[in-house]
């Protein structure tokens, strides 16, 4: 009798340590996964600027994520060029796409053509972590 209640209290205690464990192991790998995705998050920023320097501010509206197999690292924003924010997805690497709306495709597709034929001036960039942390760029 006393054998099986030390070895059902051994099993007990053996997938206890296994849950708490495999808890721990998600929230490590989560925290890690989160502070990638702000080094992403900054990296894609810098990469806009340097290709778009009408760019004066990125707010991330997600963390980001690698969407499937073979697509790079991609994450939502709102960046302000010119005075008008548009909805794009970046790379880290420095891609980029522009989301516009049925209701909104030709006046910020024209406004957008417009601001890029400007003489682009230096100035900071403003970016807004998914976090809520702002940084200026210079």
């Amino acid at each position: 009798m006393k054998k099986s209640i030390l070895i059902s209290v051994g099993i007990l205690t053996a997938i206890a340590l296994t849950i708490v464990l495999s808890i721990g192991g998600k929230k490590y790998m989560d925290a890690r996964t989160h502070e990638k995705n702000l080094e992403n998050q900054r990296q894609a920023a810098l990469a806009l600027k340097k290709k778009e320097p009408h760019v004066t501010k990125v707010e991330f509206i997600s963390e980001g994520s690698y969407p499937g197999v073979g697509i790079p690292w991609t994450v939502g924003a709102e960046v302000t060029m010119g005075g008008e924010i548009y909805n794009m997805s970046l790379e880290a690497e420095g891609d980029y796409s522009i989301n516009l709306g049925k209701d909104e495709n030709n006046y910020k597709s024209d406004k957008l053509e417009e601001i890029k034929s400007r003489k682009a001036v230096e100035h900071h960039l403003e970016v807004i972590y998914s976090n809520g942390e702002t940084e200026v760029i210079e």
